[in-house]
């Protein structure tokens, strides 16, 4: 077995966009910045000095003033540089090496304060090579359903040693903010992280503990991912679920628990399958643990008639029920018999059909 590549008869040529150009930087800029800079990445790759912004407004079809704006958003960024020359719309532009900016940010010592010792790049080396920290990284990163840039992960990093917080703890508050808050800004998740360094919150109890004291609905998300052993936070479709128990259901949160205790009965226990166990119970009424107990179902509100109150006694081979009367009973076993007897090419005897 063996592995080739297909070679191109004509070399068209390529331009390689650094990944974390696409993974960090591309997601939250316009659309005309990166085809900005994509396109005067490619002039600067292919050496073409003849180009300049007058050329990419032509190219791209957009005004000048948008390639200006684009080169003006990218300084910003810090991932250009604009060196001045005569003409002010033709400045020279110096694409920063994002491997090399990469390698600045992340493996050189960056002290937090004189008394931390902690280092943040040195965290977030830690958090690529499979500790607490990288799970958590990867949770945040499910709840925006992106990769986190590396400023942003600095950020975290920061916020974990500044308030002392433990990862599955700021996974939870990203979780809060995300999920249950729809807040996706940094500031506000900041927000909720210094009022729960604030309440004293440090594990999962003292979270609860303080959500309860506020109401809070996330509390109740939080308990029951305890209850069932979660090493992570909620799913979003998860949290759907649990709002459907509560407000839709108006179980306590004493009948959900009871309803988790079945957790012991399967390997790998999941709120899809205490949904259905709940969805009996509210099917049949059950409201309170008492009810569980006494196995109480709501009266059935079918009238019991002739046709609806057949049963079979397990001595007897007809129908019972207090609205017949007794010849009704006689002729129903009567004609019992004469089917019994016509199966057999029999008649009924003489002197019975006499009495009739």
């Amino acid at each position: 077995m063996y592995f080739i590549l297909q070679e191109m008869q004509i070399d068209l040529g390529d331009t390689p966009i650094e990944n974390i150009f696409i993974d960090d930087y591309m997601p939250d800029a316009a659309g005309t910045y990166v085809k900005v800079y994509i396109m005067g990445y490619k002039y600067a790759k292919d050496k073409q000095y003849s180009f300049n912004n007058e050329t990419i407004s032509k190219n791209l079809d957009i005004p000048l003033s948008d390639v200006l704006e684009a080169w003006d958003y990218w300084e910003k960024e810090k991932i250009v540089i604009k060196h001045q020359t005569d003409d002010e719309y033709n400045y020279c532009i110096e694409f920063v090496n994002l491997k090399q900016l990469y390698i600045d940010k992340v493996y050189k010592f960056v002290k937090i304060s004189d008394n931390d010792k902690a280092n943040i790049n040195d965290e977030l080396i830690s958090s690529a090579k499979g500790s607490e920290n990288k799970k958590m990284m990867e949770e945040i990163e499910d709840m925006f359903g992106r990769p986190l840039k590396i400023t942003e992960k600095k950020k975290i990093i920061k916020w974990l040693n500044d308030y002392k917080m433990k990862p599955e703890i700021m996974a939870q508050a990203f979780s809060y903010s995300i999920n249950n808050k729809k807040k996706k800004g940094f500031s506000y998740i900041e927000s909720v992280v210094t009022a729960w360094y604030d309440a004293g919150v440090n594990d999962i109890d003292t979270m609860v503990e303080y959500l309860e004291k506020r109401n809070d609905r996330f509390s109740i998300y939080s308990r029951i991912s305890k209850s069932l052993g979660f090493n992570r936070t909620l799913t979003e479709a998860e949290m759907k679920l649990i709002d459907r128990w509560v407000d839709e259901w108006s179980f306590s949160m004493e009948m959900i628990l009871k309803c988790l205790d079945n957790s012991t009965k399967i390997n790998n226990p999941n709120l899809n399958y205490f949904d259905k166990i709940l969805s009996e119970w509210y099917k049949n009424g059950f409201k309170t643990i008492e009810d569980l107990k006494n196995d109480k179902k709501p009266e059935s509100k079918t009238k019991i008639t002739k046709e609806t109150a057949k049963t079979k006694n397990k001595f007897h081979n007809f129908i019972q029920s207090d609205d017949y009367t007794g010849d009704d009973l006689e002729k129903i076993a009567r004609k019992r018999f004469e089917k019994k007897l016509s199966k057999l090419g029999l008649s009924m005897p003489e002197e019975a059909e006499g009495n009739e």
